[in-house]
């Protein structure tokens, strides 16, 4: 998810992170009060031996690799760090952020990673170039990408982009969806590189963006945008998902059942307590201002906290969803042949409410 340079910026903050607290010792088990009338032990009696400790449960090193700089749309997995959910399950995290020549996926198929973040088309597509990825939890049950407008412009949907101009990134998979569906043959297409400056000055334009970014960006500079959410236009992709690869999976379950219930225990913590945890993600990312990442905090909430996800629990994922995702997906050229979505996700580590 992008962090947006020029003019438009977020300049740098002075950010302090926030210190992890150690868990609490362990106390020894009281040993039981002898018998007042107990006779003494013979002489010859071999000596009681001594209480066994609990063992020690070795920590994991784990790294994560983000999908981007470090940012609140990750903050439930900095939350789990900060608040020791990990380490209270054995696992010593890393989280490690991405960027524009970072590649999430790359990294965790090489082994350099162990688990990543992207999205579930790119799962997909992973998968069909013979990557065995799999999807483990959704922090977000669908994009939190829009494409923003001048406020007071004649835009209540889609079909109203007819004729106009639109900053976006090449080929991304929404926007060829939101254009076939809508039938957007007259729309001007810009190459989008980060900056505002084009969407500013042209009034009839709109520019894509994510919710939880571009628009903060721009009232830091007095523009008003009104927007429409990618979500709206059917496009059913997953968003922020955490993927390992099905070696990683077959060999440490155990692993990856601790980093998936943390890293859901932490999205719930973060949802609100993220005024908290921002702080502690700011050091990650010094460019990006902890009132920045509040915005993200306060706008992420309802794409992570549906109707399904308050049923079933935070990072929920449906096979009805992934076969949709796959189906836009054959239907706009993306994919060559129909998978086995089955294998592409599992909920089997998440906790799922009955």
């Amino acid at each position: 998810m992008l962090l947006f340079a020029l003019s438009l910026s977020l300049v740098a903050g002075c950010g302090s992170g926030g210190a992890t607290t150690e868990p609490a010792a362990a106390k020894e088990t009281p040993k039981p009060a002898a018998a007042a009338n107990a006779p003494a032990p013979a002489a010859a009696n071999t000596p009681a031996p001594a209480p066994a400790s609990a063992p020690v449960k070795a920590m994991t090193p784990v790294k994560l690799i983000e999908g981007w700089y470090a940012k609140g749309e990750d903050g439930g997995y900095f939350a789990a760090l900060q608040q020791n959910y990990y380490k209270d399950s054995g696992v010593e995290m890393t989280i490690q952020p991405g960027g524009p020549q970072v590649s999430a996926v790359q990294l965790v198929a090489s082994g350099k990673a162990d688990f990543g973040i992207s999205y579930a088309d790119d799962i997909l597509k992973a998968r069909e170039q013979g990557i065995p990825i799999v999807g483990l939890l959704t922090a977000f049950q669908y994009t939190p990408q829009v494409l923003m407008f001048h406020p007071g412009e004649a835009i209540k949907s889609f079909e109203d982009l007819k004729g106009r101009s639109v900053y976006l990134t090449p080929g991304v998979l929404y926007w060829e969806f939101i254009k076939k569906k809508y039938k957007l043959d007259t729309v001007k297409e810009f190459n989008y590189t980060g900056q505002l400056v084009n969407f500013i000055n042209d009034k009839k334009s709109l520019n894509q963006g994510y919710v939880t970014n571009e628009p903060y960006a721009l009232k830091q500079q007095n523009i008003d945008v009104s927007f429409l959410k990618v979500a709206d236009s059917g496009y059913a992709n997953y968003a922020d998902v955490l993927f390992a690869t099905e070696d990683y999976i077959a060999k440490h379950p155990d692993v990856v059942e601790a980093v998936v219930k943390a890293s859901q225990k932490g999205w719930g913590y973060y949802l609100d307590n993220y005024k908290t945890v921002n702080p502690f993600i700011q050091p990650y990312n010094p460019d990006m201002k902890v009132e920045a990442m509040d915005y993200e905090g306060e706008h992420e909430r309802e794409y992570i906290l549906t109707e399904e996800t308050k049923a079933k629990g935070i990072g929920y994922m449906t096979q009805e969803r992934w076969k949709t995702i796959q189906e836009q997906m054959l239907d706009l050229g993306a994919l060559k042949k129909e998978q086995d979505v089955s294998k592409a996700f599992t909920t089997k580590f998440l906790q799922i409410k009955p």
